[in-house]
């Protein structure tokens, strides 16, 4: 079983990334490849939630389902996929740190089941270098994101003031 772990100080507050974390249609504004996401459940978002990921790998859309398995507001919530190809739990984590967050994302994950010991060996020399470089990267492009969006809320709040 493969297992990548990542975290950053996000400089946004708690509950500004865990509504980004929430806001499904608009993750791929921040997550690397994907072209985009929706909910497909009825209800309030958080527990038993189900979405689907549509990402392009090279010619090929691949779509994903998630299951959202744990969800604890603002601190805590895990995904479950059961991809043939990729079947995986992601788990989310935040703490404040004072006005940022600290995001802790980890990924247990099985590279195509099928294929047994050859892919226990592909975990450990590829994808595990592999996912956690593309965690780390959707928490630099989520912190950007973030940043722009606080600045766009801002400016939109100054420019109602001086009217």
């Amino acid at each position: 079983m493969g297992y990548v772990e990542a975290s950053k100080t996000i400089n946004a507050s708690v509950y500004a990334v865990w509504n980004t974390l929430n806001d499904i249609e608009n993750t791929p504004k921040w997550v690397v490849g994907l072209e985009r996401a929706e909910v497909t459940t009825e209800g309030a978002y958080g527990e038993n939630t189900i979405y689907n990921d549509y990402n392009r790998l090279g010619p090929f859309l691949q779509v994903t389902a998630w299951h959202i398995v744990e969800f604890e507001p603002v601190v805590r919530q895990a995904h479950l996929s059961d991809s043939r190809t990729l079947p995986s739990l992601m788990t989310l984590n935040l703490s404040p740190e004072g006005e940022r967050t600290r995001l802790t994302m980890t990924v247990e994950y099985r590279f195509l089941p099928r294929w047994g010991a050859i892919s226990e060996v592909f975990e450990r020399l590829v994808m595990n270098h592999m996912l956690k470089s593309v965690l780390t990267q959707n928490m630099n492009q989520l912190d950007r994101y973030l940043q722009k969006e606080i600045h766009r809320v801002r400016s939109t709040q100054e420019m109602w003031w001086v009217r």
